[in-house]
């Protein structure tokens, strides 16, 4: 049973998913050259000039070796069908789609890239609901009640006097050192794309993003995030890329939002029959 934390009345906005405004939380997956918001890529030539190739469009890192059982995980590819969610008519005649659970995947990515959801689309979208991580104190860590907690760094073990020496510099006695000409390769990686501590998602600072067709998304290691979230008409199927290693509480961890007011804590949608996004910004009306 997930662990409960509680949520005051509140109405969360929903704005247009671009790469900057989710850039705390992951990345977008998008065409540069048909969004004008996005994050520079290398962008090549190929299959003899009939098409444009956009390198590292995101970065799948594989972070299992802090967890603590230390199992391995590997690449897993899996599809969600997902149904259009039912929203929840207010005595304003608004709709929310109340957040009722959120999750996070510590020490992976995750990648949903959607099929069939036409860019155009003015009857079906889906939502991106994330929330930043809050620090961890001894209070909050003992009401999260997660086991393990997370990130756990790898013990380092304490080495010997000659092993110091050794590494020091060359052992003139021995053939086990060999110098490299290739230098270190380092990835310059922002924030979303690193683990995250083990704190709960701050509800205080929730965000939603309504996504096009033609946009994927991938949630940053241990980014707290809803259940993927179908708005509209039709179901949509969408493939899933992660790692996994088969311990569940290191391959998922949720909580269930429990809101304190009588209206709940979800995402405003206007009114249904339509999804219009224009000039960066949405009017979700569904």
């Amino acid at each position: 049973m997930p662990l409960q934390i509680t949520a005051p009345s509140r109405r969360i906005p929903v704005a247009a998913l671009t790469g900057k405004a989710f850039q705390d939380f992951g990345q977008v997956i998008e065409n540069p050259s048909t969004h004008n918001d996005t994050t520079p890529h290398t962008v090549v030539e190929a299959n003899q000039g009939s098409a444009t190739k956009v390198l590292d469009v995101t970065q799948m890192l594989n972070y299992y070796h802090l967890a603590s059982s230390q199992k391995p995980a590997r690449p897993v590819v899996n599809m969600f069908i997902c149904k259009p969610r039912k929203l929840r008519k207010l005595s304003s005649a608004q709709s929310v789609f109340p957040v009722e659970i959120l999750e996070r995947h510590p020490f992976t990515p995750q990648t949903f890239i959607a099929m069939g959801l036409d860019k155009t689309s003015k009857s079906t979208a889906y939502l991106v609901i994330v929330a930043p991580t809050l620090p961890l104190s001894p209070r909050s860590r003992e009401a999260a009640k997660l086991s393990p907690p997370y990130p756990a760094p790898v013990p380092r073990r304490k080495r010997s006097l000659k092993e110091r020496l050794l590494g020091a510099r060359p052992n003139p006695f021995t053939n086990d050192y060999a110098p490299s000409t290739t230098p270190p390769i380092t990835v310059d990686l922002s924030p979303s794309l690193k683990p995250k501590g083990p704190g709960l998602p701050d509800l205080a600072s929730l965000r939603a993003f309504v996504a096009r067709g033609d946009q994927a998304v991938t949630y940053g290691p241990g980014t707290w995030h809803a259940p993927m979230v179908v708005l509209g008409q039709r179901e949509v199927e969408f493939v899933v890329v992660q790692f996994a290693n088969g311990v569940g509480v290191e391959d998922c961890q949720e909580v269930e939002v429990v809101s304190e007011g009588v209206d709940g804590f979800g995402v405003l949608i206007e009114e249904e029959g339509l999804i219009e996004s224009f000039e960066g910004s949405v009017k979700a009306k569904l």
